[in-house]
């Protein structure tokens, strides 16, 4: 019985955090915004205005770097109400983010897109971002991460460089968690 007990349950207990997603993250009781979102490590001063930090920060993240599914979120909550989500995506073609945002069936939502100069492909709206590479892993040879603010205005522009200045940011550092090759 002591066998069963010391194996069998954290086996269910692995099973249930897995089926439901795993509840961890970035505990700030202090009210400051954390040093990493989703498993990227990035500057809070970033993360701040998106997070509007002031209370307790915590992650709902259903990311596997290890074993990436096509699909995957990661919802960034403050005092228990969601702030913003990232969806981190693999596939087997090159996609065009500004198109993908201006899409009626987009997973974006994004409102007012226009596309961004730089390094990779990428568009930012008034209430999130999507940017996407090349990065070849055993379960695509693309990578796009799609950042969406949860709460505010859709029209209000207020958050736009907010959001492009995070996303310059954390893109390149989440693309050095991945293992592209």
């Amino acid at each position: 019985m002591t066998r069963l007990l010391k194996i069998g349950l954290p086996a269910v207990a692995l099973a249930l955090a897995v089926g439901v997603g795993v509840w961890y993250g970035n505990r700030t009781d202090d009210g400051k915004p954390p040093t990493s979102l989703c498993g990227t490590k990035v500057s809070p001063i970033l993360s701040e205005r998106l997070l509007q930090a002031g209370g307790k920060v915590t992650e709902h993240n259903r990311v596997d770097r290890r074993k990436p599914q096509p699909s995957s979120w990661c919802q960034v909550l403050v005092d228990g109400e969601s702030a913003l989500a990232m969806r981190f995506a693999w596939h087997p073609d090159a996609v065009d983010p500004y198109k993908v945002a201006q899409s009626g069936d987009s997973v974006s939502n994004m409102a007012a897109p226009a596309r961004l100069e730089g390094d990779y492909k990428a568009a930012v709206g008034n209430n999130g971002a999507i940017f996407t590479v090349q990065c070849r892993t055993d379960i695509g040879s693309y990578f796009t991460l799609t950042l969406l603010l949860q709460k505010g205005n859709p029209v209000d522009r207020a958050h736009r460089k907010d959001i492009e200045k995070f996303m310059r940011a954390y893109f390149p550092a989440t693309l050095k968690t991945l293992g592209c090759t």
